[in-house]
């Protein structure tokens, strides 16, 4: 009900969609504007607005679809934890795999370069083969090579659409949403069923893209593209950011630039992405979630790019003896990195 009366607009409206809402009480008592426009405060006080809303939800459920609300079970609850939580998802596929862990958001331009497009293949068919849910926006460019490596790696992946899952956009990506579905991964989106997406709904499918995987990768994206409003949004509900590195003069790499600059993590390989995502990569082309501590994990980020010395390491950790020993000891005791004839010490990751 609170979503019909929200309106599934552009832009979400914050006196209903904020995290600490009480659905039952706002209905009880709708608020005035200026709290809400006055459109909203309009429907909030229609008669039928219950029966709008059971409607709303069977022709969703003959479309095949599952409507879910912050109050069911299977509810990802990291999306209420953000500034603008959804009131409402209509979902296609196994619902899940929201909740799924390792998880990662893979956002980036429509039309990558070259560049763009070999980073994009590599890092998200390892993250897919590691077992990593990618979540992305079924649009064209790096959203789909994301999907398409999930789907080639046989691991669930998350679409997340700006319009509705019956007007699937871009078109061409119908049969891609359909084996998204089949095999295993869901389909989800804000909008019901016959509403298709307009300019400001993509900026909001990017919050939900920000808030429901713990990290975001941007692969290549301009200063003013989707890929930089999903990584702002990320910043705002705890989200870790990745950013790839581009060439200087190619414009499509500004955005992840500014990102970089703005503290994002710099992508410098698939095992350093993996890393610091928390995974190793073992024989078998699985992964395991590392429960290593700040200590090990900058040792493990330092091992990313080649075996190093003892005395070098602890130079570029930048660590107290104590912890650098420590963490140096935990890892090897784990299997994590193992030392070499010559004192050298590398990352085991396969």
């Amino acid at each position: 009900m609170l979503a019909i009366a929200e309106g599934f607009g552009e832009s979400p409206v914050p006196g209903l969609l904020l995290p600490d809402v009480d659905p039952e009480a706002l209905l009880l008592r709708p608020p005035e504007p200026p709290v809400v426009p006055p459109r909203v405060a309009h429907r909030l006080r229609q008669p039928n607005l219950q029966a709008q809303a059971q409607a709303m939800r069977q022709e969703a459920e003959a479309l095949g679809m599952r409507v879910l609300t912050p109050s069911d079970d299977d509810w990802p609850e990291r999306l209420s934890q953000q500034p603008l939580a959804p009131l409402a998802l209509f979902v296609k596929g196994d619902v899940g795999v929201m909740q799924c862990e390792p998880a990662c958001a893979a956002v980036g331009s429509r039309t990558p370069t070259p560049y763009g497009i070999d980073a994009a293949k590599d890092l998200c068919a390892a993250m897919a083969r590691s077992g990593t849910v990618l979540w992305s926006g079924l649009a064209r460019g790096i959203d789909g090579i994301a999907h398409a490596a999930c789907l080639a790696a046989e691991t669930p992946t998350v679409a997340v659409l700006a319009g509705s899952l019956d007007c699937i956009y871009p078109p061409e990506h119908e049969n891609l949403a359909a084996s998204i579905v089949a095999g295993g991964g869901c389909l989800i989106s804000e909008l019901p069923p016959g509403r298709r997406a307009r300019r400001g709904h993509f900026v909001r499918r990017n919050r939900l893209l920000a808030a429901g995987p713990p990290a975001v990768l941007v692969v290549e994206g301009s200063l003013v593209s989707g890929a930089l409003h999903t990584a702002r949004f990320a910043a705002d509900c705890s989200t870790d950011v990745f950013a790839v590195p581009g060439p200087w003069q190619s414009e499509r790499s500004q955005g992840c630039h500014r990102l970089i600059a703005e503290g994002a993590g710099i992508v410098e390989s698939p095992e350093s992405l993996l890393q610091s995502l928390g995974l190793v990569m073992h024989s078998g082309k699985t992964a395991l979630h590392l429960e290593a501590s700040a200590e090990q994990q900058t040792v493990l980020a330092q091992l990313s790019s080649g075996p190093r010395p003892t005395d070098l390491l602890r130079r570029e950790c930048a660590l107290e003896d104590v912890a650098f020993l420590r963490a140096l000891f935990g890892l090897e005791q784990n299997g994590w990195i193992e030392r070499l004839p010559g004192d050298l010490w590398r990352s085991v990751t396969g």
